[in-house]
């Protein structure tokens, strides 16, 4: 603090501040620098000296005079406990802490010197007796004592400081050796603060020396970062103010009424000028493609586009104000015009934004309609833009090199121009090839058609400039408001992790990037036998199912012109009065490998009835079934007709043709009794009353084992290579096996081919998981069946659990780690891509879910958490694709909605979300775990209710049947009885058949 002179004592005394050492050194100056401790400095300290120092003096010090008769000093700690009564006489005042408010206390004490020398210092709750000046010992107060910190006797020598000079009284001041020692801590206090105050200095000024020589390079470059975005910002500013003087120069400039495509102002009956009731742009009709005059309103393509029409109208309605036409949010692609007759440009890859052109700048570069009639489209503009930028030329007048040019007509000349700056400035001659008519005649026109000149090889008579031509500043100065062009990607093979995300952030290089991974053969999988296919297996050239060679080899005429045997039928019979989708009746699932599917029933007899009941059935018709379904089932087989393969399925159709032989057990995955169900493998399941059935593209989607052998296996069952953990491990082992140190590195660049495979495997796992609403009760209930892969130079038994990465875990644990990561809940909602019905941005809350079931050791393992990272961006990005091998969305598969498919506890379904929060939508208050979601669940219960439909209806049936008979429901010659697998009795003489008596 600088203080003037004559306050440096108020400071000093009130503040506690020391002079500093160049004050002292210098005591002649204006302004005195003194030093303030802030922990010794206190406002309440101030205040409570001031307060003494205005008490009324009785003609001594109140600090330093004492009694005559008191002999003694002492320091002593007042306790908390010690409460002495209050009077208006003998008053102490006892400083405590500046927070506190001073107290005036009477103070009884009892001094007590023992033999040993030490005091003692009594309270008491009496008072002295005037006569004998003594204490009443029964008044002493023995509970309270005060604790004597020091006594300091007073000395023997008397300073008389008097204003007589003379002798000692009453009131004499004693100069005492405990002011004295206080004195000299003072001094010494004093000259080590001085020298402490100068080495500190002396560190402060080295310190800020070293600073200085790191920082100020980094000061002066931020410095000058600043300076540059100031300098910036005003500059856009200027830019911004310059192109809205022009564009408004520009917009009365097309007020005039001229055609804005061929620049003629004439017209006749059949060719007038319109007017956006909008923009105010002028066309004609012939050349907008307006084919009549409208009778009221009428609006352009771009103002109808961004529904300007709408907003004019409203305004109309009720009668208000009509505001001045505000530039569209468009450019041209040709041209930094931002005025004019547009018309949409086709792109051959879908944007997010829609690009657009002037007409002009369209027909002067010889683009084609995309549809002539109505002339709202033009072709794609990529090739023409990408041309010029090898030319690396630009326009002569506003000196950008934006969309496409045109090079002035006189030969040497080197100049390039756009066609509507040309137009715009005034001095350019400009030569169009058509007009009010139509083509001009070539013959008639001084100059070549579609041609311009610069203006310096212009023949424009100087009077005939218009005034509202636009000048050359003013030209540059739009240029510059044009939005700058993206920069080419860099190529995807040579991107890093954190290039990678911003590539992918963008939709258009995301829709780009799934259109590669997806039509790239590499790490997709056989639709028949699930193998990965080679370089040389194709797709069909319709649907895009992809099967090996080797697989499709029972079916090789399928593939005979590039396209499957169902998109053939489709292409061939769609419209057709007979026509029926192909779909698989053996299985719910859409799409997929399909073929010809053939069944004759073992008598004909009751289906001459009629043809329509026949069409029908499962054996009339055009029926398809997926190969997978009819290969993996032992009553079917392939069979050869006529050059074609048929997949034979008489044998497992029920004599009715509405049903299949396994059509009382229900799918234990989809819950639905349609189709055909393949049994689980396993001895176990196979002993069992009710084995585990299921449709064969239901345990495939779910994860279920299906080998090449003609077996499967139940998830109870399935081999430990085919778990879902398994799974994630074959996931990661793909991204492993392309590095060299065997570690998740996300910075390494990526080529096409591998980020194919990793896609497709993303797919899988997705898949997967999209099952997890049925699976999961079975996971808390059994765990799973993996096993460490031990490698050839590891023996298992010298290894730990850690290393081994088992994590172990009870029914219980499971069930918590199912909730706690809302396992069943996600399933349900990949299942129905709820995750795209998320208003705003839907990757973060599907990131989150995907990590709280990456973070759940006991279900995927301990992972590391670049691992983690990398399984939610590729999951993440195998959700996004919306890719029909998901079966998500539209392309998931049918299930029952009844039976185990609902919760036992509320009947909702376990497929959907319902009244369930979406998982990830909440944030996580700590970790990677969403609070607590109180939801309805089947873990730990009875995760497979009997899987035989009809139950009743068929008991009943066979207890009638029985009584008809005389014979015992279930004797082994019971045509129906429930253990039968199959029946090739005929609906012969009216009898009634257990489908028709359960319907």
């Amino acid at each position: 603090l600088e203080s003037h002179p004559s306050l440096v004592s108020f400071f000093v005394k009130y503040f506690r501040m020391n002079q500093s050492v160049h004050s002292q050194e210098n005591a002649d100056r204006s302004a005195i620098p003194l030093l303030c401790d802030l922990k010794k400095c206190s406002s309440r300290y101030a205040v409570l000296l001031l307060e003494e120092s205005l008490k009324p003096s009785k003609g001594v010090s109140s600090i330093k005079s004492i009694h005559p008769d008191v002999k003694e000093r002492m320091i002593v700690n007042l306790s908390d406990e010690c409460r002495p009564s209050r009077s208006s006489s003998n008053d102490v005042q006892c400083f405590t802490n500046p927070s506190v408010d001073s107290r005036a206390q009477t103070v009884h004490i009892q001094l007590l010197r023992h033999p040993d020398n030490t005091v003692e210092l009594k309270t008491f709750s009496g008072s002295r007796d005037p006569n004998t000046d003594s204490i009443d010992p029964s008044s002493v107060d023995t509970s309270a004592t005060w604790n004597v910190l020091r006594s300091f006797p007073l000395s023997d020598a008397v300073n008389t400081r008097g204003s007589n000079g003379e002798g000692s009284n009453a009131n004499e001041i004693y100069y005492d050796d405990f002011l004295d020692e206080v004195t000299k801590k003072q001094e010494q206090l004093k000259k080590l603060e001085y020298s402490i105050e100068k080495s500190a200095r002396h560190l402060m000024s080295e310190a800020y020396k070293e600073r200085i020589k790191y920082e100020k390079g980094e000061k002066i470059t931020a410095k000058q970062h600043e300076t540059k975005i100031l300098q910036d910002y005003h500059a856009e500013l200027q830019r911004q103010r310059e192109a809205s003087m022009a564009w408004q120069a520009q917009l009365e400039q097309d007020m005039d009424a001229v055609c804005d495509v061929c620049y003629d102002g004439e017209v006749t009956p059949d060719n007038q000028i319109i007017f956006c009731d909008s923009c105010n742009v002028a066309v004609h009709q012939k050349c907008y493609g307006i084919d009549r005059v409208p009778s009221g309103n009428y609006f352009c393509h771009p103002c109808t586009y961004f529904e300007k029409d709408r907003e004019y109208l409203a305004a109309e309605r009720r009668d208000g104000p009509r505001t001045a036409p505000s530039p569209l949010p468009i450019v041209c692609e040709l041209c930094p015009k931002r005025q004019g007759a547009f018309v949409q440009v086709d792109m051959k890859i879908p944007t997010r934004k829609s690009h657009w052109v002037h007409t002009v700048c369209a027909k002067w570069h010889g683009m084609n309609y995309v549809d002539i009639e109505l002339k709202d489209r033009v072709e794609d503009l990529t090739l023409l833009k990408d041309y010029f930028k090898s030319l690396s030329v630009k326009c002569y007048l506003c000196r950008s090199g934006i969309g496409a040019l045109h090079k002035c007509r006189q030969e040497n000349c080197d100049k390039y121009l756009h066609l509507t700056c040309a137009r715009s400035v005034g001095t350019c001659s400009v030569q169009h090839g058509e007009g009010l008519e139509g083509i001009f005649d070539i013959t008639s026109l001084e100059h070549q058609p579609w041609t311009l000149a610069c203006p310096e090889h212009s023949d424009v008579d100087p009077e005939s400039i218009p005034e509202n031509s636009i000048s050359t500043d003013q030209l540059v100065s739009i240029a510059k408001s044009y939005p700058p062009e993206p920069l080419p990607p860099k190529p995807f093979y040579k991107m890093t992790g954190k290039e990678r995300k911003v590539y992918w952030s963008d939709d258009d290089n995301l829709a780009q990037f799934f259109e590669k991974v997806m039509t790239n053969t590499t790490g997709a999988k056989c639709a028949i036998c699930d193998g990965r296919v080679d370089q040389h297996d194709k797709p069909c050239n319709e649907c895009g199912v992809l099967v090996h060679t080797s697989c499709a080899y029972a079916f090789e005429s399928q593939f005979s012109s590039g396209t499957c045997s169902a998109c053939r039928y489709t292409k061939a019979s769609i419209g057709t009065e007979d026509y029926e989708e192909p779909k698989c009746h053996l299985c719910n699932q859409h799409g997929g490998f399909l073929v010809k599917s053939s069944a004759k029933p073992v008598s004909m007899k009751v289906w001459k009835k009629g043809s329509r009941r026949w069409n029908k059935s499962l054996f009339g018709g055009t029926k398809y079934c997926h190969a997978i379904c009819a290969m993996w089932n032992e009553q079917s087989y392939i069979e050869h007709f006529e050059n074609e393969p048929i997949a034979q399925c008489k044998e497992v159709i029920m004599s009715n043709g509405m049903s299949h032989i396994t059509h009382q057990f229900r799918c234990v995955l989809c819950g639905m009794s349609n189709g055909i169900k393949a049994d689980c493998s396993h001895p176990e399941c196979r002993k069992s009353k009710e084995p585990w059935k299921y449709h064969i593209s239901c345990a495939r989607a779910a994860g279920f084992e299906i080998n090449d052998d003609m077996k499967t296996c139940c998830f109870r069952h399935v081999d430990s290579s085919s778990v879902f953990r398994a799974r994630l491990e074959d996931f990661l082992e793909v991204e492993l096996c392309r590095l060299p140190d065997q570690t998740i590195r996300a910075s390494a660049p990526i080529s096409w081919d591998h980020a194919s495979e990793l896609f497709h495997a993303a797919v899988t796992v997705l898949r997967t998981l999209g099952w997890a609403w049925r699976w999961a009760e079975w996971w808390v209930k059994w765990g799973d069946n993996w096993e460490p892969l031990i490698e050839d130079h590891q023996n298992e038994a010298d290894m730990t659990d850690e290393e081994l990465k088992k994590v172990p875990s009870t029914p219980e644990s499971r069930c918590a780690d199912a909730r706690r990561c809302r396992l069943a809940a996600f399933g349900a909602a990949l299942r129905n891509r709820d995750y795209d019905k998320e208003s705003g941005d839907d990757k973060a809350p599907l990131e989150r879910a995907l990590k709280a079931v990456l973070s759940t050791p006991s279900l995927v393992g301990p992972l590391k958490s670049k691992e983690i990272d990398f399984y939610v961006t590729w999951l993440s990005l195998a959700y996004h694709s919306k890719s029909s091998q998901l079966f998500f969305g539209d392309d998931k598969i049918p299930v029952a909605n009844d039976s185990f498919c609902l919760h036992t506890a509320d009947g909702s379904p376990k497929f959907e979300l319902g009244e369930r929060p979406l998982p990830g939508k909440n944030r996580p208050e700590k970790g990677v775990f969403e609070p607590t979601v109180d939801e309805v669940d089947d873990f730990l219960t009875d995760s497979l209710p009997s899987l035989r439909v009809h139950s009743e209806g068929k008991k009943k049936w066979k207890n009638m049947k029985s009584s008809e008979h005389g014979s015992e429901p279930n004797t082994p010659n019971h045509p129906l009885d429930g253990s039968s697998v199959k029946s090739n009795n005929a609906n012969e003489g009216g009898e009634t058949s257990e489908e028709e008596f359960l319907e």
